[in-house]
């Protein structure tokens, strides 16, 4: 599903360049689940964008599900992006003005997905995260957890092969989390999703199929559970 050679990844600062990304090997398999450990600034979230096509890398090769990415025009990389991949992030990055169902409909516009169909599809996929009762309720109605199970549902309603979740727990008190971990794995067992999550929970990260601890730049081991 990802085959990552030597992924490089450089920004400018002042008259040189700040070397995040120095040489990443990984793969991952479908269906499985990896989390992504190490200490801050060890460039974690730069690799989570650069698999999630947020990001470019600025030297290597990155394969998703065969293709490879350097050869894909912007507007094939934003398809796959839409269709591919879903995203779960710890500040939830809910729009405050929408419901839960109209947020969870949002990929769905983006696609171009006739009203009807979407409306049904953000339903189904509420359900499924357990918030089918809070469908016309809007963020700042809804506790912490209850707004990262719609943001889970608005990732599913794209059907991704892959989801990415950037500390999805961190924002959460020790229960939620326990509850958006099963949630998790549930989605991971039952229905075959492929995540890989970025957390700084050693015990979290334990629960996971494989860990993968980053240091300095580079992966420093991958081991399996």
């Amino acid at each position: 599903m990802i085959l990552l050679r030597d992924i490089r990844k450089s920004f400018p600062l002042g008259p040189v360049r700040l070397e995040v990304l120095k040489g990443i090997g990984f793969r991952m398999e479908p269906g499985e689940f990896v989390a992504v450990t190490g200490p801050s600034g060890c460039g974690k979230s730069t690799l989570m964008n650069i698999v999630g096509l947020l990001d470019s890398p600025t030297g290597g090769s990155y394969e998703f599900e065969g293709r490879d990415i350097s050869r894909l025009t912007d507007d094939e990389l934003s398809a796959i992006r839409n269709r591919k991949i879903g995203f779960v992030f710890q500040s939830f990055c809910l729009l405050p003005a929408l419901t839960a169902w109209e947020n969870a409909c949002l990929p769905l516009v983006y696609r171009g997905v006739p009203e009807k169909r979407r409306r049904d599809i953000a339903r189904r996929m509420l359900d499924r995260v357990g918030m089918g009762e809070r469908l016309h309720h809007k963020p700042r109605e809804l506790s912490g957890g209850q707004q990262q199970r719609v943001a889970i549902a608005r990732a599913l309603a794209q059907e991704p092969s892959l989801v990415l979740a950037d500390e999805p727990t961190g924002a959460l008190d020790s229960d939620t989390s326990r509850e958006i971990m099963e949630l998790f794995h549930e989605l991971n067992k039952k229905d075959g999703l492929a995540i890989l999550m970025i957390t700084h929970d050693p015990h979290l990260a334990r629960e996971c199929g494989r860990v993968v601890r980053m240091k300095d730049g580079l992966v420093r081991e991958s081991e399996a559970r």
